[in-house]
């Protein structure tokens, strides 16, 4: 049976949440002795328990004292950002929304791109500064693992501007397969001076996506617009996951610098904008590398 034990909860209130809960018997003063004598009040820990009334009063008790409260399995997935991961951590009761969202965003900058996407297992009410340096150890473990701070040394870009498009790409691509290409057409405009024109900055912009970006929605005013701009926008769109991460930093050796969505759900790759006109068969789209 799942017993929750508040925070602040002393030793007489856990009795009698235990003896509510029938895991103890009524007025079982013996467990508040054992208590006081074991000296293990101070050092009972608030959260849920998994406890039965087959269990003694000292296997209750160092049950409380060592913290084995129950925990939770949660997926964030690939390319959720940092509200979407808020929302889904606020439902599951591990953090409040806007704590969480406080903490990420500190100053003029934000950990958006950094809150690794994985399958975490927390108790319930874990935090929300417990849960944002959970998700930044698991970016940094991924990130020695992976050498990814030697590699992004090697191509030239920050750490940071990495990130950035990675996460681009991550919500570009429908499958994974395709991620090194995708990669490879923004890394060829960046390098001809070309806007990124990527169609997943307009709907970050937008905050809610939409199915079809309209003309306007292209000449939205936003340092984010990479229609307007040149570059990397200011930072990421989304949290990649490791595939998207490594695709930023290796590139597939190609020198595509458009493609569209066909009609099977894949990416048709284009070198010149009149390939990239067939592609797009006669569609009345906006000049970009996405459609």
């Amino acid at each position: 049976k799942i017993i929750n034990i508040p925070p602040g909860t002393n030793a007489k209130e856990i009795v009698h949440i235990l003896e509510k809960n029938e895991i103890i018997r009524k007025n079982n003063y013996l467990f508040i002795i054992l208590i006081k004598l074991s000296k293990l009040e101070a050092k009972l820990k608030f959260g849920e328990y998994n406890l039965s009334p087959s269990l003694n009063m000292l296997q209750i008790l160092n049950k409380l004292a060592r913290g084995e409260i129950v925990v939770y399995k949660i997926t964030i997935p690939e390319g959720y950002n940092s509200i979407q991961i808020a929302e889904l951590l606020d439902k599951k009761e591990i953090v409040e929304k806007e704590s969480f969202l406080k903490l990420v965003k500190y100053g003029e900058k934000s950990w958006e791109g950094y809150l690794f996407p994985d399958t975490y297992e927390v108790p319930k009410k874990y935090g929300a500064e417990n849960m944002l340096k959970l998700m930044l150890s698991n970016f940094e473990q991924v990130a020695v693992d992976n050498k990814l701070i030697n590699k992004a040394e090697q191509t030239g870009f920050t750490m940071d501007e990495i990130i950035t498009l990675a996460s681009i790409i991550e919500k570009e691509a429908k499958f994974a397969e395709e991620k090194k290409q995708i990669s490879s057409v923004f890394h060829n405009r960046l390098k001809s001076g070309m806007k990124l024109q990527s169609c997943a900055t307009i709907q970050y912009i937008l905050g809610k996506p939409k199915e079809k970006l309209e003309e306007s929605d292209l000449e939205i005013e936003s340092p984010y617009n990479t229609y307007l701009y040149k570059g990397l926008p200011p930072g990421p769109i989304c949290n990649p996951g490791i595939d998207s991460i490594i695709a930023a930093l290796e590139p597939a050796n190609e020198d595509y610098l458009f493609f569209v969505l066909g009609d099977n759900g894949r990416h048709i790759f284009s070198k010149t904008y009149e390939e990239h006109l067939k592609n797009k068969n006669g569609k009345n789209d906006k000049k970009g590398a996405w459609h």
